[in-house]
């Protein structure tokens, strides 16, 4: 009976090691996962100003035309207002959230 309780205590601490290991991977998980989120937040933090202040965006890119090149800055206004009109065709698409 004792090799049966004894068999049981050693599972029983086999189980407890093993939730310890899996509860640190997923505080490990959730962490790395809180980072990613918290840098989306800022970004759609970011889309939302630029939104409700379109003079934001028009500063940011002449600020971005007197910093870059000519080359670079035309290139980089045209994947700009690509990417713009991608996402307010995407932005039709999607239902609206109330």
């Amino acid at each position: 009976m004792s090799t049966r309780l004894d068999e049981l205590a050693a599972h029983r601490r086999a189980l407890v090691a093993q939730s310890d290991a899996l509860r640190l991977r997923l505080a490990d998980s959730a962490h790395s996962l809180k980072q990613v989120l918290g840098i989306a937040d800022l970004g759609a933090a970011a889309g939302r100003a630029v939104a409700r202040r379109p003079l934001l965006l028009l500063a940011g890119v002449g600020a971005a035309l007197l910093i870059l090149k000519r080359g670079r800055a035309v290139r980089s206004l045209s994947r700009t207002l690509t990417a713009i009109s991608l996402l307010s065709q995407l932005r039709r698409l999607l239902p609206e959230r109330r």
